[in-house]
């Protein structure tokens, strides 16, 4: 080959050289590591405020420098996806992912914002909130002013404040580390009729539900001025006083006894309410909460119960009975453990669905079903306690303020 020819090659193969195209799948190459130097929100009026913590599913900016080129985002340790379209050299918008690990997961979360390109990364120091506070159940619904409530549900981290109804704000707050629980002080003015008790967090405000409110309505028997006692225990064990037990106030229903086990029957564990005249016990006003056309699902059986003098209360249940139009006996059953957390005599909430109440295939289907009694117009609201354990199991059970409450409003 001539020195003309190696010429004309050399030249034809760097032609070639210089007309590859770049790959399209590489990650553009950064000049510089990324830099985030602040976060913002996407919200224009907030555009000149920064903050260091969001919550889940929020969409934020992250500012700095060297951020064009950014091939990924992490919160906590997760990738969170983004469109680099939108990426610029000061500016990123992101989505933190709804499955980042957040303290409600991971009592380890770094608590850390990464962004990262091909010449490195940047770390900042930024955390993911949880979801906002969910209550799902309050420790006693006729708590006093002055004692502590526990609210049990999801959620109880960085709490700020609980306010009761009426908008007093209860006071020594104190959750537990894995956010299931949360001990307050009850403010000295509260009125149940005017809302919600309400928990707030960082990440926002709990939710209105069933389980919320402190109940001034529905009752059915309270041993004081409402008390359709029928039978069961004895008449001296509608009392106020009970060894371990402080009423919550005036009388209530004692069970005091060694409970029978493998499910033995005493009248001396059953607490039954009616009117044999056929009046109406079971609550219709407001009319606006007691609907005769609501489905049942709507509405459950509430009551205070104590426990103390008991060794455990495994295998302890609490049945409620009422007698539908065919005079059948309709049933639901639940764990007392699942309700009274304590037993030191301290009243807790019980709770049971009357959609639960059941005999074969009978049940009732609206709240007007349970307004009807039965065959003769009697209406009863009847409380067991059953032992499924096969020993008898001494207890001092103390139950108040029996009465039935819409669950939905």
């Amino acid at each position: 080959m001539n020195r003309i020819s190696f010429l004309i090659l050399f030249f034809l193969v760097g032609m070639l050289y210089s007309c590859q195209e770049e790959d399209p799948t590489e990650p553009a190459k950064a000049k510089a590591a990324p830099v985030i130097e602040a976060v913002r929100s996407m919200n224009p009026a907030k555009a000149d405020s920064t903050f260091t913590q969001s919550t889940l599913g929020s969409t934020i900016v992250i500012k700095g420098q060297n951020l064009e080129n950014a091939q990924y985002i992490s919160f906590n340790g997760y990738n969170a996806s983004f469109n680099s379209a939108y990426a610029s050299k000061n500016y990123l918008i992101v989505t933190i992912p709804q499955l980042t690990p957040t303290v409600a997961t991971s009592a380890t979360v770094s608590n850390k914002l990464i962004v990262g390109n091909s010449k490195g990364e940047s770390t900042y120091d930024f955390t993911v909130l949880p979801p906002a506070p969910i209550i799902e159940a309050m420790s006693n619904e006729y708590v006093k002013a002055g004692e502590t409530l526990t609210l049990y549900g999801k959620y109880f981290y960085f709490v700020k404040g609980v306010t009761f109804p009426g908008g007093a704000e209860g006071t020594n707050l104190t959750a537990s580390p894995d956010g299931l629980t949360l001990n307050v002080t009850v403010p000295t003015v509260v009125n149940p009729a005017q809302g919600n008790v309400v928990v707030t967090t960082e990440s926002g405000k709990s939710a209105a539900n069933g389980k919320t409110k402190l109940y001034s309505v529905g009752m059915v028997g309270n041993f004081d001025d409402k008390n359709p006692f029928g039978w069961g225990i004895p008449a001296d064990n509608i009392t106020n006083s009970a060894s371990g037990i402080t009423p919550i106030d005036g009388k209530f229903g004692l069970i005091n006894m060694a409970l029978p086990g493998a499910y033995g029957w005493s009248n001396d564990k059953v607490i039954n309410l009616a009117d044999w005249g056929g009046a109406q016990i079971f609550p219709t006003e407001p009319a606006s909460i007691y609907k005769l056309e609501d489905p049942i699902a709507n509405y459950e059986a509430r009551m205070e119960v104590a426990v103390a003098n008991i060794a455990s209360l495994e295998g302890i249940q609490l049945q409620v009975m009422t007698q539908e139009a065919t005079d059948k006996e309709i049933t639901a059953n639940v764990n007392l453990k699942d309700f009274v957390r304590s037993k030191d005599g301290k009243w807790y909430t019980v709770a049971v669905p009357l959609a639960n109440l059941v005999n074969g295939s009978t049940k009732l289907a609206k709240y007007g079903d349970l307004l009807k009694g039965n065959k003769s117009g009697v209406k009863t609201y009847r409380v067991v306690i059953v032992n499924g354990n096969t020993a008898d199991v001494p207890a001092t059970i103390a139950i108040d303020n029996m009465r039935i409450v819409n669950a939905v409003q």
